[in-house]
């Protein structure tokens, strides 16, 4: 491919065509990252598609706000390596010529890199986990697909760190950008918990996976009320682990003091309902969920997984615990279940930080900056198209 640089003068993002590729619609923190991204990109004035192998939860969000959304494969592909994803990628690549695709997680980075071959196409992809779930064969198909992208964008500073020492990334091509949540998204839901009014109430809100710590925040859970009776405790998502995890409840003797609730169109909506948000991960990237816990005014539990150090500050907007620790867990739930005043100041701390740091517009600017670097470079034909 010859490179050519944009007329001078001309910002390459100019009036182009975004599509953004998301393995699904469902509900999920990289899910709901690409529907805001989308709306962000939309009001800045950009053509955007979504493309993914699957609709789902957000389907109605898009469409309310006139987002185009394409379906690329016949059924729902989540952590695999998929020709017919990638070759159905292709297929809308060529029918709705985008300017640049920005994948997302696994599946719809490794089919995005497939289906950009010899396209010319530029190319980005977020790394939104520290992917301790992938074998040996899912790290390698990473990699290529890392290296196949013409820029990257890690989620936190560990993730990062990882693309550049153990993959072997070129820095310049690796740009972290944390997570947002544009505030003005978060809107207050009307739900009845099947508990007595006014028990202290601790609540997850998480794909049901095995890195999701769900099991250990149950056997806190467990702890916390042998001491706190009235104490009780809501799980919000669903996947894969959900009966393994309703099994353990039961074996806990939590009948009746957790809740599991299943995955609602809009998890975020929930958080005012909880007097604290566990997110009790044993890897992570940079979550939302934090970030919405604090918009809502909820003081957060977290572990030091991945990037949570850096949206928590210890003792101030929540607490830090260990990962995998259901000791110092349920010490943590059990503190502020019991500290009400502790808990609105802590809420409060939050709120003003996340309002203070208006990350969102950040993370916008800087993604886009992103894209600017990815399409510094166009091939004569590219200029046709775009500058006439």
């Amino acid at each position: 491919m010859v490179s050519v640089t944009a007329p001078e003068g001309i910002d390459p993002l100019s009036r182009v065509h975004i599509m953004l590729v998301a393995d699904s619609l469902d509900a999920g923190g990289a899910e709901r990252h690409v529907v805001d991204l989308a709306i962000a990109l939309q009001g800045q004035q950009h053509q955007v598609t979504v493309a993914c192998s699957s609709l789902g939860a957000f389907e109605g969000t898009l469409r309310d706000t006139g987002i185009e959304m394409a379906v690329a494969a016949p059924c729902r592909t989540k952590r695999r390596v998929s020709a017919v994803y990638a070759l159905g990628l292709r297929r809308l690549i060529a029918e709705r010529k985008p300017a640049l695709i920005h994948s997302h997680m696994y599946a719809s980075g490794t089919a995005a890199a497939i289906a950009t071959l010899g396209t010319g196409i530029p190319l980005v992809h977020t790394e939104h986990s520290e992917a301790g779930w992938r074998s040996p064969r899912a790290r390698l198909w990473a990699r290529w697909a890392h290296h196949r992208s013409d820029q990257v964008v890690a989620v936190s500073q560990s993730i990062r760190d990882r693309l550049i020492e153990i993959d072997s990334m070129d820095p310049a091509r690796v740009t972290m950008i944390r997570n947002a949540v544009p505030a003005a998204s978060l809107q207050p839901a009307t739900v009845h918990w099947p508990f007595e009014p006014g028990a202290p109430l601790a609540g997850v809100v998480a794909r049901l996976h095995p890195e999701k710590g769900v099991e250990i925040f149950l056997e806190a859970a467990a702890h916390v009320h042998r001491m706190c009776a009235r104490c009780r405790f809501v799980v919000v998502g669903s996947g894969p682990s959900q009966e393994q995890l309703e099994k353990l409840a039961e074996g806990l003797g939590l009948q009746g003091v957790v809740h599991f609730a299943g995955s609602h169109p809009d998890a975020r909506a929930l958080f005012s309902l909880l007097d604290l948000v566990v997110v009790p991960s044993l890897s992570e990237g940079t979550p939302l969920v934090p970030l919405e816990a604090m918009h809502a005014a909820r003081p957060v539990i977290a572990t030091t997984a991945g990037g949570l150090p850096d949206q928590i500050g210890h003792g101030e907007t929540g607490l830090l615990v260990p990962p995998g620790n259901p000791e110092a867990l349920a010490g943590a739930i059990l503190h502020l279940l019991r500290e009400p005043a502790r808990r609105r100041e802590m809420g409060a701390a939050g709120y003003r930080w996340v309002r203070q740091h208006d990350r969102h517009e950040m993370m916008l600017n800087q993604t886009l900056e992103v894209y600017r670097a990815a399409l510094k470079a166009v091939t004569p034909a590219d200029l046709v198209t775009r500058y006439g």
